[in-house]
């Protein structure tokens, strides 16, 4: 292969495939080990307790805007700089962030989601939104202590962020698991050049 091919290669974008699966000894491969060390999805979502400083942190970013436009020499006592604008912003960033919790969804069986919704049919439970509630607090391994009660308050609260963790429960019992990781150009490169080669 001349240089020209190996730069073509080396060049190419990073969007191939590689399929690096590791061949399998049917003669020595154990089944039952596998298995048992098999572990259901698990999504991870993160909530936040003070969403409501994305109003705060909206308003700053305008008044950002208007400070901006005003030059220092009209500026009175009592307007804001710049500077000032974007250090509140950057205090109310800090507040949310700080408000930051990350939930974790494991994957359900259809028939661990069915248990559910029976027995609590038995105890008179029937509207669909509490039953999804009582699903979703039980496939919540972190943090510990989540229940349907929890779950329906932040809803009143937050419900986008009940969505989220309804988003990420059905991707746990539904998606394939695959990962999209940003691998670096180089190992990139280099995992494609020993595939081809």
């Amino acid at each position: 292969m001349s240089s020209t091919d190996d730069r073509t290669l080396s060049d190419a974008p990073d969007d191939e495939s590689v399929d690096e699966t590791p061949e399998l000894d049917p003669a020595t491969f154990d089944l039952d080990a596998w298995i048992d060390g098999a572990k259901p999805v698990v999504r991870a979502v993160t909530l936040y307790q003070r969403p409501d400083l994305l109003g705060v942190i909206d308003a700053l970013q305008r008044d950002l805007r208007v400070a901006e436009l005003v030059p220092d020499e009209d500026r009175g006592m009592n307007d804001p700089t710049p500077e000032g604008v974007r250090q509140k912003i950057e205090e109310a960033a800090h507040q949310f962030e700080a408000s930051a919790l990350v939930f974790r969804v494991e994957g359900r069986s259809d028939e661990a989601r069915e248990r559910i919704e029976k027995r609590l049919k038995k105890q008179d439970v029937k509207d669909t939104t509490s039953i999804t509630l009582h699903q979703l607090a039980d496939a919540i391994i972190e943090p510990k202590g989540v229940t349907a009660s929890f779950l329906r308050k932040l809803q009143d609260t937050s419900e986008s962020q009940v969505r989220m963790l309804l988003v990420a429960a059905g991707m746990a019992n539904h998606e394939p698991p695959k990962v999209d990781v940003p691998f670096s150009s180089a190992s990139s490169r280099s995992r494609k050049r020993e595939a081809r080669s």
